[in-house]
């Protein structure tokens, strides 16, 4: 419902910026304009029914692409359009021609280069009851890598690459989304991504999309051989999974990971409470759970003292500077990107990797997360 309102929403405003462009004897871009937007929709829907396991996703994030280029921009334009066609002061029109033309601009950006320029966000929390042996521990979260989405572009991903074994961590965590469909996206990316280091261990998870759960498939027992191949190449990269599953780093330290546990449509596979029954009760507990849904649903119910998560992406689409925060996504999602405290727990929501669908980020980057963790005094 949700989906089609936006759709209904983003049409009337296309309307309205073609008016605007007609009105202005501007056919030629007016045509050009709504005939790439027209056939970018209906090429998405005709993608998305099919939902094959061989989808080609360089067709698809061209036809997102194309979408947003043209959709939005019209979005953006709809609110003084609409002032200028009842009040008809031209200087609201102007004012909407600006604000088209700085997003469009921006999206182009965000598809060239945005995709491509990580950031390392680093992040300090302090916890009185942190075993001493593990004040100054460091780790670097990753998240979302929908490696299908890279198109075999291993030069830009290896800057990325770079960028965490630059961050010399104790240990590397992986909270979900290594593809977007299939395990085989992974194939010619094995030897990348087994190059990440950390000095004592790399440990993963399981994200929504990691189940094959967005194509078809001729039998089930494919999809669950699909399923199956992934995990092990978690493990051939170097990665320990972690599927409803803890493990003691030392010294009174445990890591626990659940397998995906999202709200509805989204697939709940993650046992929380037989997770955390193999763990010591006076134990501190960092939990990697993929949907951040999960934290207030779920965990602030336990002990835990930090959940790492991804799964947003930010939306791919937002602003976070001058003191501003907001991206669309946070309408579904109000723990969206960044650190998150409610009591004595926090949540970290990491910003995702790499991209899905739209083949850009327009203000909301690609990222990786170092933390250090130090005891706080009592």
């Amino acid at each position: 419902m949700i989906f089609l309102f936006s759709l209904l929403l983003i049409i009337g405003a296309e309307w309205i910026f073609l008016h605007g462009l007609i009105e202005h004897s501007l056919y030629v871009l007016a045509g050009f304009q709504g005939f790439v937007f027209i056939a970018s929709v209906g090429l998405l829907f005709f993608n998305f029914r099919r939902r094959s396991q061989n989808a080609d996703y360089r067709l698809v994030f061209t036809y997102m692409g194309l979408f947003i280029a043209t959709g939005i921009p019209a979005l953006v334009y709809l609110l003084p359009g609409l002032s200028y066609l009842l009040l008809g002061l031209p200087y609201l029109q102007y004012i909407g021609w600006i604000f088209s033309v700085g997003i469009f601009l921006g999206i182009l950006y965000g598809i060239q280069f945005g995709r491509w320029n990580w950031k390392v966000h680093h992040v300090t929390i302090s916890y009185p009851n942190l075993p001493q042996a593990f004040d100054g521990l460091r780790f670097v979260q990753i998240s979302d890598v929908h490696v299908g989405s890279f198109l075999h572009r291993y030069h830009k991903v290896q800057k990325a690459i770079d960028l965490i074994n630059a961050q010399d961590a104790d240990y590397v965590f992986f909270t979900g989304d290594l593809v977007n469909n299939k395990a085989d996206e992974m194939h010619g990316w094995e030897s990348l991504f087994s190059s990440i280091q950390a000095k004592k261990g790399k440990f993963s998870i399981l994200g929504n999309h990691d189940y094959g759960d967005y194509v078809q498939w001729n039998e089930q027992d494919e999809k669950q051989a699909n399923l199956t191949k992934l995990i092990r190449i978690h493990q051939s990269i170097g990665f320990q999974p972690l599927l409803n599953d803890a493990v003691e780093l030392g010294d009174g330290c445990w890591l626990l990971g659940v397998e995906n546990w999202g709200k509805a449509p989204f697939r709940q596979s993650g046992k929380l409470a037989e997770t955390l029954s193999k763990v010591p009760t006076d134990a501190f507990k960092i939990l990697l759970s993929h949907d951040p849904s999960h934290f207030d649903a779920q965990v602030l119910d336990t002990d835990i003292d930090l959940t790492l998560s991804g799964h947003t992406h930010g939306m791919q689409f937002g602003i976070e500077r001058f003191g501003i925060k907001f991206s669309p996504v946070s309408f579904k999602y109000p723990k969206w990107a960044g650190l998150y405290q409610v009591g004595k727990q926090y949540l970290y929501v990491n910003r995702g990797f790499g991209f899905l669908g739209f083949p850009g980020r327009v203000g909301i980057y690609p990222e990786i997360t170092h933390f250090t963790l130090k005891k706080a005094e009592d």
